[in-house]
Protein backbone atom coordinates (compact mmCIF):
# COMPACT_ATOMS: atom_id res chain seq x y z
CA UNK A 1 0.00 0.00 0.00
CA UNK A 2 1.38 3.65 -0.66
CA UNK A 3 3.70 1.89 -3.39
CA UNK A 4 3.35 2.53 -7.17
CA UNK A 5 3.56 -0.57 -9.24
CA UNK A 6 1.81 -1.98 -12.42
CA UNK A 7 1.33 -5.48 -13.34
CA UNK A 8 2.33 -7.15 -16.69
CA UNK A 9 1.59 -10.72 -18.09
CA UNK A 10 4.18 -12.72 -19.49
CA UNK A 11 3.72 -15.34 -22.02
CA UNK A 12 6.58 -18.83 -20.58
CA UNK A 13 6.55 -21.28 -23.62
CA UNK A 14 7.83 -24.47 -22.22
CA UNK A 15 9.07 -27.00 -24.80
CA UNK A 16 9.13 -30.85 -25.09
CA UNK A 17 12.86 -30.40 -23.26
CA UNK A 18 11.50 -29.18 -20.28
CA UNK A 19 8.60 -32.20 -19.81
CA UNK A 20 8.69 -35.27 -17.81
CA UNK A 21 7.94 -38.17 -19.91
CA UNK A 22 4.53 -38.68 -18.49
CA UNK A 23 3.54 -34.92 -19.48
CA UNK A 24 5.17 -35.20 -23.31
CA UNK A 25 2.96 -38.76 -23.50
CA UNK A 26 -0.15 -36.69 -22.30
CA UNK A 27 0.41 -34.25 -24.95
CA UNK A 28 1.15 -36.95 -27.84
CA UNK A 29 -1.20 -39.46 -27.23
CA UNK A 30 -5.06 -39.26 -27.69
CA UNK A 31 -6.57 -37.38 -24.87
CA UNK A 32 -8.11 -39.89 -22.43
CA UNK A 33 -6.15 -42.66 -23.40
CA UNK A 34 -3.99 -43.97 -20.25
CA UNK A 35 -0.48 -42.85 -20.42
CA UNK A 36 1.89 -45.46 -19.37
CA UNK A 37 3.64 -44.42 -15.95
CA UNK A 38 6.45 -46.65 -15.07
CA UNK A 39 8.55 -49.68 -16.51
CA UNK A 40 10.99 -52.13 -14.94
CA UNK A 41 14.49 -51.07 -15.12
CA UNK A 42 16.97 -54.17 -15.83
CA UNK A 43 20.89 -52.67 -16.45
CA UNK A 44 20.27 -50.21 -19.43
CA UNK A 45 16.86 -51.86 -20.34
CA UNK A 46 13.42 -50.51 -19.42
CA UNK A 47 10.64 -52.80 -19.91
CA UNK A 48 7.50 -51.92 -20.41
CA UNK A 49 4.15 -53.48 -20.73
CA UNK A 50 1.80 -51.66 -23.31
CA UNK A 51 -2.03 -51.78 -22.98
CA UNK A 52 -3.67 -52.51 -26.38
CA UNK A 53 -4.95 -49.84 -26.82
CA UNK A 54 -1.54 -47.63 -26.54
CA UNK A 55 0.23 -50.68 -29.04
CA UNK A 56 -0.77 -48.31 -32.21
CA UNK A 57 1.58 -45.47 -30.26
CA UNK A 58 4.42 -47.90 -29.11
CA UNK A 59 7.24 -46.47 -31.27
CA UNK A 60 6.31 -43.08 -30.08
CA UNK A 61 6.45 -44.35 -26.20
CA UNK A 62 9.91 -46.33 -27.01
CA UNK A 63 11.03 -42.64 -28.39
CA UNK A 64 9.88 -40.80 -25.23
CA UNK A 65 10.86 -43.19 -22.55
CA UNK A 66 14.55 -43.39 -24.23
CA UNK A 67 14.96 -39.76 -24.66
CA UNK A 68 13.86 -38.69 -20.91
CA UNK A 69 15.49 -41.68 -19.79
CA UNK A 70 19.41 -40.95 -21.42
CA UNK A 71 21.81 -42.11 -20.15
CA UNK A 72 20.40 -44.70 -18.22
CA UNK A 73 18.81 -46.35 -20.64
CA UNK A 74 19.56 -47.05 -23.84
CA UNK A 75 17.11 -49.90 -25.31
CA UNK A 76 13.12 -49.92 -24.04
CA UNK A 77 11.47 -53.16 -24.79
CA UNK A 78 7.25 -54.49 -24.66
CA UNK A 79 6.41 -58.00 -23.64
CA UNK A 80 4.46 -58.84 -26.47
CA UNK A 81 2.40 -62.18 -24.27
CA UNK A 82 2.85 -63.56 -21.01
CA UNK A 83 5.44 -66.08 -20.13
CA UNK A 84 4.03 -69.86 -22.13
CA UNK A 85 7.41 -71.73 -22.06
CA UNK A 86 9.43 -73.88 -20.25
CA UNK A 87 12.53 -71.69 -19.81
CA UNK A 88 10.47 -68.52 -18.29
CA UNK A 89 11.49 -66.10 -21.36
CA UNK A 90 8.81 -64.19 -22.71
CA UNK A 91 8.55 -62.76 -26.59
CA UNK A 92 9.44 -58.87 -26.37
CA UNK A 93 9.87 -56.44 -28.86
CA UNK A 94 12.43 -54.06 -28.80
CA UNK A 95 10.43 -50.28 -29.63
CA UNK A 96 13.65 -47.88 -29.14
CA UNK A 97 17.47 -47.78 -28.44
CA UNK A 98 19.72 -50.32 -28.81
CA UNK A 99 19.34 -54.32 -30.08
CA UNK A 100 21.69 -55.30 -27.83
CA UNK A 101 19.91 -56.48 -24.34
CA UNK A 102 23.30 -57.70 -22.66
CA UNK A 103 23.41 -56.33 -19.59
CA UNK A 104 24.00 -56.17 -15.62
CA UNK A 105 22.56 -55.70 -12.62
CA UNK A 106 23.51 -55.50 -8.77
CA UNK A 107 21.39 -56.59 -6.06
CA UNK A 108 22.21 -57.92 -2.39
CA UNK A 109 25.95 -57.17 -2.54
CA UNK A 110 25.93 -59.16 -5.80
CA UNK A 111 26.66 -58.89 -9.26
CA UNK A 112 24.88 -60.47 -12.19
CA UNK A 113 26.04 -60.25 -15.91
CA UNK A 114 22.78 -61.32 -18.49
CA UNK A 115 20.91 -61.12 -21.36
CA UNK A 116 17.19 -59.98 -21.03
CA UNK A 117 16.04 -61.77 -24.12
CA UNK A 118 17.87 -65.19 -23.06
CA UNK A 119 16.89 -65.55 -19.33
CA UNK A 120 14.36 -64.35 -16.85
CA UNK A 121 15.06 -61.66 -14.64
CA UNK A 122 12.66 -59.88 -12.53
CA UNK A 123 14.19 -56.39 -10.67
CA UNK A 124 10.81 -56.45 -8.33
CA UNK A 125 12.00 -59.62 -6.79
CA UNK A 126 15.05 -58.19 -5.08
CA UNK A 127 13.94 -57.60 -1.67
CA UNK A 128 12.36 -61.03 -1.48
CA UNK A 129 16.04 -62.18 -2.34
CA UNK A 130 17.25 -60.00 0.19
CA UNK A 131 14.54 -61.86 2.72
CA UNK A 132 15.39 -65.45 2.09
CA UNK A 133 19.59 -65.03 2.07
CA UNK A 134 19.75 -62.45 5.04
CA UNK A 135 16.85 -63.51 7.35
CA UNK A 136 16.41 -66.95 6.60
CA UNK A 137 19.83 -68.90 5.83
CA UNK A 138 22.62 -68.90 7.89
CA UNK A 139 26.22 -69.44 6.59
CA UNK A 140 26.54 -72.79 7.56
CA UNK A 141 23.33 -73.64 5.58
CA UNK A 142 23.66 -76.15 2.96
CA UNK A 143 20.48 -75.03 0.01
CA UNK A 144 19.00 -76.76 -3.09
CA UNK A 145 17.98 -74.39 -5.83
CA UNK A 146 15.76 -76.30 -8.01
CA UNK A 147 14.73 -73.28 -10.35
CA UNK A 148 18.07 -71.30 -9.89
CA UNK A 149 17.74 -69.12 -12.76
CA UNK A 150 21.01 -66.53 -13.53
CA UNK A 151 21.44 -66.77 -9.34
CA UNK A 152 19.61 -64.28 -7.54
CA UNK A 153 19.30 -66.48 -4.58
CA UNK A 154 22.33 -69.04 -5.05
CA UNK A 155 25.21 -66.49 -5.98
CA UNK A 156 24.11 -64.07 -2.75
CA UNK A 157 23.63 -66.95 -0.87
CA UNK A 158 27.03 -68.18 -1.95
CA UNK A 159 28.65 -64.48 -0.74
CA UNK A 160 27.04 -64.74 2.93
CA UNK A 161 28.58 -68.43 3.04
CA UNK A 162 26.28 -70.84 2.35
CA UNK A 163 26.70 -73.83 0.32
CA UNK A 164 24.43 -74.39 -2.69
CA UNK A 165 23.59 -77.04 -5.38
CA UNK A 166 22.04 -74.36 -8.04
CA UNK A 167 20.00 -75.67 -11.15
CA UNK A 168 17.96 -74.43 -14.14
CA UNK A 169 16.72 -76.20 -17.50
CA UNK A 170 17.34 -73.19 -19.19
CA UNK A 171 20.82 -73.36 -21.24
CA UNK A 172 21.25 -69.67 -21.42
CA UNK A 173 19.95 -69.24 -17.35
CA UNK A 174 23.37 -72.20 -16.81
CA UNK A 175 25.67 -70.21 -18.84
CA UNK A 176 24.98 -67.33 -16.92
CA UNK A 177 24.55 -69.02 -13.96
CA UNK A 178 28.28 -69.77 -14.01
CA UNK A 179 29.39 -66.77 -15.17
CA UNK A 180 28.03 -65.15 -12.54
CA UNK A 181 29.00 -67.66 -10.14
CA UNK A 182 32.55 -66.82 -11.36
CA UNK A 183 32.06 -62.93 -11.35
CA UNK A 184 31.23 -63.27 -8.24
CA UNK A 185 33.98 -65.95 -7.08
CA UNK A 186 31.19 -68.17 -5.48
CA UNK A 187 32.78 -71.65 -6.70
CA UNK A 188 33.80 -73.09 -4.04
CA UNK A 189 29.94 -72.57 -2.27
CA UNK A 190 28.21 -72.91 -5.69
CA UNK A 191 27.47 -76.40 -7.58
CA UNK A 192 25.77 -75.87 -10.95
CA UNK A 193 23.62 -77.67 -12.37
CA UNK A 194 21.28 -77.86 -16.05
CA UNK A 195 18.74 -80.44 -15.70
CA UNK A 196 15.00 -80.62 -15.28
CA UNK A 197 13.84 -79.87 -11.78
CA UNK A 198 12.49 -83.75 -11.02
CA UNK A 199 15.86 -85.53 -11.97
CA UNK A 200 17.78 -82.42 -10.15
CA UNK A 201 16.20 -83.47 -6.75
CA UNK A 202 16.72 -87.10 -7.78
CA UNK A 203 19.84 -86.57 -8.83
CA UNK A 204 20.96 -85.11 -5.30
CA UNK A 205 18.93 -87.69 -3.56
CA UNK A 206 20.68 -90.59 -5.83
CA UNK A 207 24.39 -90.21 -5.59
CA UNK A 208 25.12 -92.07 -8.48
CA UNK A 209 26.16 -90.62 -11.56
CA UNK A 210 24.15 -89.66 -14.21
CA UNK A 211 24.89 -91.86 -17.11
CA UNK A 212 23.86 -88.80 -19.38
CA UNK A 213 24.19 -85.71 -17.72
CA UNK A 214 22.98 -82.57 -19.44
CA UNK A 215 25.83 -80.27 -18.30
CA UNK A 216 29.57 -79.87 -18.32
CA UNK A 217 29.26 -80.43 -14.98
CA UNK A 218 29.32 -84.21 -13.71
CA UNK A 219 26.92 -85.11 -10.96
CA UNK A 220 28.71 -86.04 -7.84
CA UNK A 221 28.85 -88.83 -6.58
CA UNK A 222 27.50 -87.71 -3.37
CA UNK A 223 26.44 -84.68 -2.16
CA UNK A 224 29.79 -82.50 -1.82
CA UNK A 225 28.63 -79.88 0.07
CA UNK A 226 26.69 -82.06 2.89
CA UNK A 227 22.68 -82.68 3.14
CA UNK A 228 20.52 -79.69 2.22
CA UNK A 229 18.58 -78.24 4.96
CA UNK A 230 16.38 -76.41 2.89
CA UNK A 231 15.04 -76.03 -0.71
CA UNK A 232 13.94 -72.96 -2.80
CA UNK A 233 11.56 -73.87 -5.14
CA UNK A 234 10.95 -70.21 -7.20
CA UNK A 235 8.58 -71.24 -10.66
CA UNK A 236 5.29 -69.82 -9.37
CA UNK A 237 3.61 -70.65 -12.53
CA UNK A 238 4.26 -74.61 -12.12
CA UNK A 239 6.22 -75.26 -8.54
CA UNK A 240 3.41 -76.94 -6.82
CA UNK A 241 3.23 -79.46 -9.58
CA UNK A 242 6.72 -80.30 -8.67
CA UNK A 243 6.35 -81.44 -4.94
CA UNK A 244 5.53 -84.78 -5.43
CA UNK A 245 8.62 -85.47 -6.16
CA UNK A 246 10.21 -85.14 -2.42
CA UNK A 247 7.33 -88.03 -1.33
CA UNK A 248 9.38 -91.45 -0.84
CA UNK A 249 12.19 -89.61 -2.01
CA UNK A 250 14.73 -89.67 1.11
CA UNK A 251 16.27 -93.09 2.10
CA UNK A 252 16.12 -93.09 5.90
CA UNK A 253 19.88 -95.48 5.39
CA UNK A 254 21.31 -92.82 3.42
CA UNK A 255 19.65 -89.54 4.60
CA UNK A 256 21.70 -89.00 7.62
CA UNK A 257 20.33 -85.36 8.43
CA UNK A 258 16.56 -83.95 9.37
CA UNK A 259 13.92 -83.56 6.17
CA UNK A 260 14.24 -80.36 4.24
CA UNK A 261 12.14 -77.16 4.61
CA UNK A 262 10.98 -76.37 1.43
CA UNK A 263 9.75 -72.91 0.45
CA UNK A 264 7.55 -72.96 -2.55
CA UNK A 265 6.56 -70.09 -4.77
CA UNK A 266 3.48 -69.93 -6.72
CA UNK A 267 0.40 -67.89 -7.81
CA UNK A 268 -2.86 -67.42 -6.47
CA UNK A 269 -6.42 -65.92 -7.65
CA UNK A 270 -8.57 -67.26 -4.60
CA UNK A 271 -10.24 -65.33 -1.87
CA UNK A 272 -7.95 -67.02 0.72
CA UNK A 273 -4.54 -67.40 -0.93
CA UNK A 274 -2.96 -69.23 1.97
CA UNK A 275 -5.52 -71.70 2.03
CA UNK A 276 -5.51 -72.41 -1.44
CA UNK A 277 -1.40 -73.12 -2.22
CA UNK A 278 -1.72 -75.03 1.09
CA UNK A 279 -4.21 -77.24 -0.29
CA UNK A 280 -3.33 -77.97 -3.72
CA UNK A 281 0.47 -78.70 -2.04
CA UNK A 282 -1.07 -81.23 0.18
CA UNK A 283 -3.44 -82.57 -2.40
CA UNK A 284 -0.06 -82.79 -4.86
CA UNK A 285 1.67 -84.69 -2.34
CA UNK A 286 -1.00 -86.72 -1.11
CA UNK A 287 -0.70 -85.98 2.30
CA UNK A 288 -1.29 -83.65 5.34
CA UNK A 289 1.35 -80.85 5.97
CA UNK A 290 1.71 -79.97 8.97
CA UNK A 291 2.85 -76.46 9.94
CA UNK A 292 2.78 -75.34 6.58
CA UNK A 293 2.42 -71.53 6.15
CA UNK A 294 1.71 -69.53 2.94
CA UNK A 295 2.19 -65.58 2.88
CA UNK A 296 2.05 -62.83 -0.06
CA UNK A 297 4.99 -62.24 -1.72
CA UNK A 298 3.08 -59.17 -4.27
CA UNK A 299 0.33 -58.60 -6.27
CA UNK A 300 1.55 -59.80 -9.42
CA UNK A 301 -2.03 -58.43 -11.55
CA UNK A 302 -5.49 -57.74 -9.98
CA UNK A 303 -6.90 -60.37 -7.72
CA UNK A 304 -4.08 -62.59 -8.50
CA UNK A 305 -1.01 -62.93 -5.53
CA UNK A 306 2.61 -64.65 -5.83
CA UNK A 307 2.69 -66.70 -2.51
CA UNK A 308 5.45 -68.11 -0.89
CA UNK A 309 4.38 -71.50 0.95
CA UNK A 310 6.65 -72.81 3.43
CA UNK A 311 7.01 -76.21 5.14
CA UNK A 312 9.07 -78.80 6.40
CA UNK A 313 8.87 -82.00 4.43
CA UNK A 314 6.27 -84.48 6.35
CA UNK A 315 7.07 -88.17 7.03
CA UNK A 316 5.59 -89.39 3.83
CA UNK A 317 9.03 -87.56 2.66
CA UNK A 318 10.59 -91.45 3.85
CA UNK A 319 11.07 -94.19 1.24
CA UNK A 320 8.65 -96.89 2.69
CA UNK A 321 7.23 -94.29 5.61
CA UNK A 322 8.11 -93.31 8.60
CA UNK A 323 8.36 -96.12 11.74
CA UNK A 324 6.67 -94.40 15.07
CA UNK A 325 9.60 -94.81 16.84
CA UNK A 326 12.14 -94.16 13.38
CA UNK A 327 13.11 -90.75 14.85
CA UNK A 328 14.58 -91.71 17.86
CA UNK A 329 16.39 -94.82 16.57
CA UNK A 330 17.75 -92.17 13.60
CA UNK A 331 21.89 -91.50 13.88
CA UNK A 332 23.43 -88.74 14.93
CA UNK A 333 23.47 -85.87 12.17
CA UNK A 334 27.08 -85.33 10.30
CA UNK A 335 28.67 -81.80 10.28
CA UNK A 336 27.59 -79.73 7.88
CA UNK A 337 30.14 -77.82 5.81
CA UNK A 338 31.09 -74.86 8.13
CA UNK A 339 28.88 -75.30 10.68
CA UNK A 340 27.87 -77.19 14.09
CA UNK A 341 25.81 -80.72 13.17
CA UNK A 342 21.95 -80.00 13.20
CA UNK A 343 20.76 -82.21 15.63
CA UNK A 344 16.47 -81.07 15.99
CA UNK A 345 14.65 -80.14 12.55
CA UNK A 346 14.06 -76.52 11.86
CA UNK A 347 10.12 -75.90 12.17
CA UNK A 348 8.12 -73.63 10.24
CA UNK A 349 8.23 -70.30 11.84
CA UNK A 350 11.89 -70.33 13.78
CA UNK A 351 14.51 -68.61 11.36
CA UNK A 352 12.90 -65.04 9.36
CA UNK A 353 9.15 -64.27 8.98
CA UNK A 354 7.24 -63.81 5.85
CA UNK A 355 7.52 -60.90 4.51
CA UNK A 356 4.81 -59.12 2.20
CA UNK A 357 6.71 -58.65 -1.48
CA UNK A 358 8.78 -62.48 -4.42
CA UNK A 359 9.44 -63.76 -8.10
CA UNK A 360 7.26 -64.69 -10.75
CA UNK A 361 5.98 -63.71 -13.86
CA UNK A 362 4.21 -60.24 -13.66
CA UNK A 363 1.29 -59.37 -15.71
CA UNK A 364 1.31 -55.94 -15.31
CA UNK A 365 4.58 -56.15 -13.54
CA UNK A 366 6.54 -52.17 -14.66
CA UNK A 367 3.33 -50.62 -12.55
CA UNK A 368 4.42 -52.77 -9.75
CA UNK A 369 6.55 -52.11 -6.93
CA UNK A 370 10.00 -52.24 -7.44
CA UNK A 371 9.51 -50.17 -10.88
CA UNK A 372 10.73 -46.91 -12.12
CA UNK A 373 8.52 -44.06 -12.88
CA UNK A 374 9.17 -42.36 -16.31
Amino acid sequence: RGVGGEVRSQTVTVGYEQLTAVEALRKLLPAGMEVPSSFEQVGHVAHVNLRTEQLPYKSLVGRVLLEKNKPRIRSVVNKVESISNQFRVFPMELLAGEAGLRTEVRENEAVFELDFGEVYWNSRLGEEHKRIVSSVLRPSDVVADVFGGIGPFAVPAGLKGCHVYANDLNPDSFKWLNINVGRNKVGARVRTYNLDGRAFVRALLDPAPSPTPASQWALPAALPFGFFGHVLMNLPASALSFLDVFVGAFDRAAWRAPLPTVHCYCFSKAEDPAADVIAVAEATMGCKLPGATATAVRDVSPHKLMMCLRFVLPEEAWAGGQPDDAADASPAFPQQPGGAARGKRQRVGEAGQQAESDSGEAERGPEREGSRSF
